[in-house]
């Protein structure tokens, strides 16, 4: 099925290219674009054979110009002097191609060069001398179509090289959208280690005040089932904590260690940043305007926990927004002396003032989805986590409502150093 999709695919290419032509020493001899297009085809669907695949071709190619050449003529004898021709074009040219090239194990651009070269003169030899043939013309024209083979095989080769250099760069594009994908998708799954690890230290305590709850109960008279409740819970505290730390150490180990240790400029990660939010916003076809402006660059080597920084202040000013007529999220990053600012300000609903005070502790959210579950409210808890953890810095909101929100992290510049 593959190959006859190409060679479907040859046959429409070459037959809409047979139609961008001009005539050349004799009366119905062509120059065409078709042979160009067919050797490109031909160096790229290794997979087809030549022989039949130029056959197929020059048939379908003969028979389409044969319908042309019918209605301006209305002369079925003089279509076929005029057009059949063309088939031993491309028979000869599958048929030097199988023997110069195809049968070649070692195949290489160079090779397959010379070989287009010396099958598109051999083939237009034959074509042309069976025209000479049918209509008597004589003329010695092997100057003329060594310059049409050379010219053909010279565009036959940029078009190539066009088309390498091409895919080329698409896989490029590729490896650099995969990069950013890496970089923001390690930046979740660090950030959330991170949170475990935190959590972690929890479970101790809890599992510490089960053990204490159970002491107690056995050095007093409590009842039987009180003493073996309090027993059975410290023991699935335990065991709780066990699966988490062996999640928690499995997850650890799954992380790129190897990019973590990598510097990176600030400008690249913001750029990564703003990529990735325009595509979101896109998909998600809110009308959010971005302003993204990088006063100072300079490199990162934690640059995980800054992205998980950066990208929870972005969004949580995008849910803000919510279905403002126009949104705009602003991002500011600039020095003053010896710390590096970063401003996310967005013109959202705000938050109200009784609330300020508690937007950073745990679990607390003033968002719900659509569907009524409230959200986790982790993200500005982590942001502030890790601002004061893992880079020494501060962060300070000011919010006025129904006008937006701004927050502001601060952090030394002898946190960014290698």
């Amino acid at each position: 099925m593959k190959k006859l999709k190409r060679t479907l695919t040859v046959i429409i290419g070459v037959v809409v290219a047979s139609q961008i032509y001009f005539g050349f020493l004799i009366q119905d001899f062509t120059i065409a674009l078709s042979a160009i297009i067919f050797s490109v085809f031909l160096y790229n669907y290794t997979e087809l054979n030549p022989i039949v695949t130029a056959i197929v071709t020059g048939v379908s190619t003969t028979l389409y110009r044969s319908v042309w050449v019918y209605c301006s003529n209305m002369d079925i004898m003089k279509t076929i002097k005029v057009t059949t021709p063309e088939i031993m074009f491309y028979a000869t040219f599958g048929c030097l191609f199988y023997f110069l090239y195809y049968r070649n194990k070692d195949k290489d651009l160079t090779k397959f060069i010379l070989s287009v070269f010396w099958c598109d003169f051999i083939s237009n030899v034959v074509e042309i001398s069976i025209r000479t043939r049918t209509n008597g013309e004589n003329s010695n024209m092997i100057k003329a179509l060594l310059i049409v083979a050379c010219v053909r095989t010279l565009v036959t080769l940029i078009i190539i090289i066009l088309m390498k250099y091409y895919k080329s760069f698409l896989v490029k594009e590729e490896h650099e959208e995969r990069y950013r994908k890496l970089i923001l998708l390690t930046s979740s799954f660090k950030s959330e280690i991170y949170f475990m690890n935190k959590n972690a230290a929890e479970i101790e305590d809890v599992m510490k005040k089960s053990f204490s709850a159970y002491e107690i109960v056995s050095k007093n008279n409590y009842p039987g089932e009180l003493k073996n409740l309090t027993l059975d819970i410290a023991k699935d505290i335990h065991e709780i904590k066990k699966d988490y730390i062996r999640v928690m150490r499995g997850l650890e180990e799954m992380s790129n260690e190897k990019i973590d240790v990598e510097h990176m400029r600030i400008k690249d990660v913001i750029s990564i940043l703003e990529i990735y939010t325009k595509d979101y916003i896109v998909a998600k076809k809110l009308n959010i305007e971005l302003d993204f402006k990088v006063e100072c660059n300079f490199y990162v080597s934690q640059h995980f926990y800054l992205v998980s920084i950066i990208r929870n202040l972005i969004f949580n000013g995008i849910e803000a927004i919510d279905n403002k007529e126009k949104g705009l999220i602003e991002l500011r990053i600039e020095k003053q002396g010896c710390e590096y600012i970063f401003i996310v300000a967005d013109n959202g609903t705000g938050i109200n003032e009784g609330n300020l005070d508690f937007i950073f502790n745990p679990g607390f959210s003033t968002k719900y989805d659509k569907s009524g579950s409230i959200c986790r409210g982790i993200g500005l808890t982590l942001v502030k986590d890790l601002v004061q953890d893992i880079f020494k810095g501060s962060i300070h909101v000011e919010s006025v409502e129904n006008e937006g929100t701004t927050f502001t992290v601060k952090i030394p510049t002898s946190s960014f150093r290698g």
